[in-house]
């Protein structure tokens, strides 16, 4: 009894546990609530459009818009999930979750290659309840599959390198060029610049860039890379004539260069203070970046060990993945809180770095310290299941159902939402103007439900308004449903 009570307080069964813990907690979380407007719910339309056209090449923004913004990779993977579970918000989020998982098991086999199992373990406590990365783990964005490639390719890149056992060199080596197809999948150029930036300072000092071409089989593995991703991007740019241009230059260049960027097809730009991504990242990073300010803060002052704390070849390379993202993002004039996500697995090595050999002293308050983001996680979705900071039209595309009318028209006044577009299986449509639904009101072969915002619908003509009844109101939109029956 007291062998099993002192495995049950030791990091081989505590760091697995947590590790599981907060991954179940996630998947327990990830259907409970709708898809959020805007970013989510744009992801989540885009995925059951791909399932409705059966185009797996182009993504669309509507039926008749492409959308350039982002390569397929994590829409394949939700489209793929919701054709196994059905359309529906926990088979749209069930890859994130997957990818995130796989993104932890890379990082814990680096640590152990590097480290040890007691780092390995750590890494196991700290990366899953990293606050961004396990919000993120449920979501349907494209930033968890970017995070997975880049993550495969600098352990591929460190394990390539240093490993002694030719078959493991061959085996990361190539890895490290199926990471870059996938990251040219998931993300485009900007997944290969926040992984190559780190590698490519790492190996200015010492000539090491010219092992680097000595070492790496670069001629075939670039052709690996291209024969995974390229088939993909010459498929796109010959259905949809302008891709090419919009997403390498665009999306890559002018979006974080040029303050307010008008060339965005899809939305406003992200505008915020230069410098902004250091505050996201000290949140994001909740609860461990304290820990890490802390050691950085000691080391800076020499009380770390009496100091014999070395910046050694592999803490620069952590160092480096953590704040080439960081600087890189500094000067960027449009920034959202998910592009931090890139440092989160840094973040975990340098701590887990720092406690192998003390885990024993800091045991509680890291075990306490594991607790914020599972906890997070259950305290947003409560709020959100009792329609606390949701931003979805979920509700009112289910009022519209239990009316049980056939084939209803179903009209947002001023444009339509995502959410709304993706919960009524695309039946939702955007009146832009009065004559606009004059026109359409004169079919009266269906019933027509309208969807108004504040008090767009008292501004309406009377010949309008007294065709329509108020059923249901959800936060600022009423929902009305026109008082004749259909013929």
């Amino acid at each position: 009894m007291n062998k099993l009570i002192r495995f049950a307080g030791s990091p081989l069964f505590i760091a697995p546990a947590v590790c599981l813990i907060s991954f179940l907690i996630r998947l327990a979380t990830i259907g409970l609530y709708p898809l959020q407007d805007t970013s989510e719910a744009r992801y989540g339309e885009m995925t059951r459009l791909m399932i409705e056209t059966g185009n797996w090449i182009t993504l669309w923004f509507d039926y008749d818009v492409p959308f350039w913004g982002k390569p397929p990779l994590f829409i394949w993977l939700s489209a793929i999930s919701c054709k196994l579970f059905g359309i529906n918000e926990f088979a749209a989020r069930l890859p994130s979750l997957l990818v995130s998982m796989s993104i932890t098991a890379l990082a814990f086999r680096l640590a152990l290659f590097q480290l040890g199992q007691s780092a390995g373990r750590l890494v196991l406590l700290i990366l899953p309840t990293t606050v961004i990365f396990l919000v993120l783990s449920g979501t349907i964005l494209a930033e968890p599959t970017m995070l997975l490639s880049i993550t495969m390719i600098l352990t591929a890149f460190w394990i390539g390198w240093h490993s002694e056992n030719p078959r493991q060199v061959r085996f990361w080596q190539y890895t490290f060029f199926i990471g870059c197809a996938i990251a040219l999948l998931a993300k485009g150029m900007a997944a290969l610049i926040l992984a190559g930036l780190p590698i490519f300072i790492w190996c200015l000092p010492e000539r090491k860039l010219i092992t680097l071409w000595q070492k790496f089989p670069w001629i075939k593995g670039t052709l690996l890379t291209l024969l995974i991703a390229s088939p993909w991007y010459i498929a796109a740019e010959m259905q949809t004539p302008g891709f090419l241009q919009y997403f390498f230059i665009g999306e890559h260049f002018q979006r974080y260069l040029d303050n307010g960027w008008s060339g965005d097809l899809y939305g406003a730009a992200h505008v915020v203070p230069i410098g902004s991504i250091w505050l996201l990242w000290l949140a994001s990073c909740l609860p461990w970046t304290p820990f890490l300010i802390i050691i950085a803060f000691r080391w800076v002052r020499g009380r770390i060990g009496g100091n014999s704390y070395k910046i050694n070849s592999w803490r620069l390379f952590l160092l480096l993945w953590l704040f080439c993202p960081l600087i890189f993002f500094t000067f960027a004039k449009n920034v959202i809180w998910t592009y931090v996500l890139p440092v989160t697995p840094a973040v975990a090595l340098l701590l887990a770095d720092h406690w192998q050999d003390t885990w024993h002293l800091y045991q509680k308050r890291i075990l306490a310290t594991t607790i914020l983001a599972p906890l997070l996680i259950i305290v947003f979705t409560v709020l959100i299941i009792n329609g606390y900071g949701q931003k979805s039209h979920k509700q009112l595309m289910q009022i519209v159902e239990q009316q049980g009318l056939d084939n209803p028209g179903i009209l947002f006044l001023y444009g339509t939402s995502f959410s709304s577009r993706f919960y009524s299986d695309g039946k939702a449509i955007s009146i832009d103007s009065i004559q606009h639904l004059q026109d359409t009101l004169e079919d009266r072969s269906r019933n027509y439900f309208l969807a108004t915002q504040d008090d767009d619908f008292s501004h309406l003509p009377d010949t309008i308004r007294s065709q329509f009844k108020e059923i249901a109101r959800y936060e600022d939109w009423t929902l009305y449903l026109n008082n004749y029956n259909a013929l």
